[in-house]
């Protein structure tokens, strides 16, 4: 989605001054509309679609971002993986130009039963990396993987696949006259982005992966893709039935992202969301013996938002970092992703009220990737970055895909009015949303909203998958993806907390999507789980 259906941690780096943004703009040339889709008979893509990949096991340098332990995952799962690189076009107007190497790996169905083909996965983001989520969850999907060979894939200009890079370290403003303002900051991350990736952040659009994924399934060898996209990779799934409506197989879409959102809107919900997650974890807590909340929801808010105060105004140091507001809200967030994690959070809380903040800060970081759930582009809390230091890899891919699918550029005269909403929306969550409505204040490259069209009504019935208390992806939204696409799509369900529900582990959940990708039976009528 616009904002990201992650997309709530505040991002700060330190500003440099670089090139104007109208300078950069005439550098890269005029940027207005999205390609049609490449149809896969046109002559020009031939060679990108005849391709044979070479797949050999995974360099040592293509797990660097996955978690170093392989924890979760059973004994010489690694050594199982396979990568390749699949050529694809830059441009897919000009196929004779450019050409971008995307990143693949996978593994390879083990029986028994007949091989159905491959099963592409994509995890969410926008920015993250497919490579990494299957290094770090594959055995996840051990059911499906008997029958599928399980595919991912680093999304163009994420991980391994011409990554979005806007340089290493960011200059403070100088001068008696600089700007320090928020959206200045922004400004000038996005200057830098323009001057070191220029040329690539036109062609990181989601309707340019769509058609990457296309030419992933010829190459593959399947007539029709098979899919399972988290979060934002439902976005990506939908866009591609948009585009190939007849090449579309079995696509199950996990923790829904609203088409008939923008920016301002998802952001409102997700606030909203985080909100409502919060008040029935503070209601479930009161009723648990070690609760550090107390026994009363109302008291148990007032101490929540108290704490956010108190480290707004005096942060306290854990392992030797220190621990403030954002930090402390991203540990809120993280933990509210799966009711699992719900006793870590009361443990942290317990250490908290103690003195010791070094429970939060161990919640902060464990967005960096689970197998329990799909891995989120934003894992680092931004204002944890030094003063001089941009924003994360994985950050910075999240803000080019972003601002490429999107027209809207808001800049600081919006920003008393959007902190105000979103304020009003979660006291907790909403200061900390509001900063990201700023990301594509004055981005190199010109958006559209092309991606917002979903209508597949040629495709085949998708299966949606929707938590009732999803705080990133709300639960209307699959409903919303379901009438825009206009295919009779079935939604699926899961009364529950979090997101990402295949991942939960509900048996109802995953014999319900298993059924569906490896026998091609759809739920009937109102299906519900949990």
């Amino acid at each position: 989605m616009g904002v990201g259906a992650a997309r709530c941690v505040r991002r700060l780096g330190a500003p440099v001054r670089l090139l104007a943004v109208a300078a950069v703009a005439a550098l890269l040339g005029g940027f207005a509309g999205t390609p049609a889709a490449a149809a896969a008979d046109d002559p020009d893509l031939t060679s990108f679609y005849q391709q044979k990949l070479s797949w050999e096991p995974c360099g040592k340098d293509l797990q660097d971002g996955a978690r170093s332990d392989g924890t979760g995952q059973p004994p010489g799962f690694r050594k199982r993986l396979e990568c390749a690189r699949l050529e694809v076009p830059r441009d897919y107007r000009d196929p004779g130009q450019h050409r971008m190497q995307v990143q693949l790996i996978r593994l390879k169905a083990t029986g028994p039963g007949k091989r159905i083909g491959s099963l592409v996965l994509n995890p969410g983001g926008p920015g993250a990396s497919g490579v990494n989520y299957l290094t770090d969850s594959g055995s996840a999907f051990a059911r499906l993987g008997q029958r599928y060979d399980i595919v991912s894939f680093d999304p163009r200009g994420t991980g391994h696949t011409d990554p979005v890079s806007c340089g290493s370290k960011l200059a403070p403003p100088s001068g008696k006259a600089a700007d320090d303002s928020l959206a200045a900051k922004e400004k000038r991350i996005n200057e830098a982005c323009g001057r070191y990736s220029g040329a690539l952040l036109r062609w990181v659009g989601t309707p340019d992966v769509a058609r990457d994924m296309d030419v992933l399934r010829a190459a593959v060898r399947d007539d029709k893709l098979n899919y399972l996209g988290f979060s934002y990779g439902t976005k990506l799934g939908a866009v591609y039935a948009h585009e190939f409506p007849h090449k579309v197989g079995r696509m199950v879409l996990d923790s829904v992202e609203d088409p008939t959102k923008n920016q301002w809107q998802t952001a409102l919900s997700q606030a909203r969301g985080f909100q409502r997650a919060l008040d029935d974890f503070a209601a479930d807590c009161t009723h648990q013996p070690d609760c550090p909340l107390g026994t009363d929801e109302h008291k148990a808010q007032d101490q929540l938002r108290a704490w956010y105060r108190e480290l707004s105004g005096q942060p306290m140091k854990a392992k030797g970092e220190m621990v403030d507001e954002t930090t402390y809200v991203y540990a809120l967030r993280e933990a509210l992703y799966s009711k699992s994690d719900w006793p870590a959070l009361r443990q942290a809380l317990a250490q908290l009220r103690r003195g010791d903040a070094s429970g939060v800060l161990r919640l902060s970081d464990a967005g960096s990737g689970s197998a329990a759930r799909p891995a989120r582009a934003d894992s680092v809390p931004a204002r944890r970055v030094g003063q001089d230091d941009l924003p994360s890899q994985d950050q910075l891919a999240l803000r080019a895909i972003s601002c490429r699918d999107t027209s809207e550029r808001y800049g600081e005269r919006d920003y008393p009015r959007a902190e105000r909403e979103l304020t009003e929306a979660s006291p907790l969550f909403g200061p900390d949303i509001a900063p990201t409505l700023l990301d594509c204040h004055s981005w190199p490259v010109a958006g559209d909203d092309a991606s917002r069209d979903v209508a597949a009504p040629d495709a085949p019935s998708i299966l949606l998958v929707a938590t009732t208390n999803d705080p990133a992806t709300p639960y209307q939204g699959a409903f919303n993806m379901a009438r825009e696409l206009d295919n009779s799509s079935v939604v699926l369900t899961f009364r529950g907390e979090g997101h990402a529900a295949y991942t939960t582990g509900d048996p109802c959940v995953q014999g319900q999507v298993d059924d569906f990708l490896l026998n091609g039976t759809l739920p009937k009528g109102k299906i519900s789980c949990g």
